[in-house]
């Protein structure tokens, strides 16, 4: 099985008021990517889980959340049925098939599947993901 390699590559760029986390998303894959994010949000300053943004196959996107935090987590699914989750330092979130925002500590109870998201961080405001 082939494995996907997520590189979160630290951008080397120096911003001193970062307005948002800007993640861009390089899809090298012949599949969509969705993907769901929780972060630190900037204005109520609670940890938000935010999804889906959706990345077209051997495209970029790039997202900008609501953070001025560089430490992030995140969940993708490929159209191909691949996922792109867990390892050290993951939380367990709940999701749902449609767009969603919630508080961390607030899941609405519409929610109907827990994932494990991944931790991330991204340098001075910015984070490139390639996917392969």
């Amino acid at each position: 099985m082939k494995k996907l390699l997520l590189t979160a590559f630290l951008g080397a760029f120096v911003s001193c008021n970062a307005q948002a986390l800007e993640v861009t998303v390089d899809n090298q894959t012949k599949a969509t990517v969705v993907m769901a994010f929780s972060y630190l949000d900037k204005t109520s300053k609670e940890w938000v889980v935010d999804g889906w943004y959706n990345v077209n196959p051997q495209k970029k996107g790039i997202i900008n959340l609501s953070t001025d935090n560089d430490i992030y987590y995140l969940y993708s699914e490929f159209s191909n049925g691949k996922k792109l989750e867990g390892g050290n330092g993951s939380i367990k979130l709940k999701v749902q098939e449609r767009s969603f925002f919630y508080k961390q500590d607030d899941a609405p109870s519409s929610l109907n599947r827990e994932v494990s998201f991944l931790r991330a961080r991204g340098n001075s405001g910015k984070a490139v993901i390639k996917i392969k």
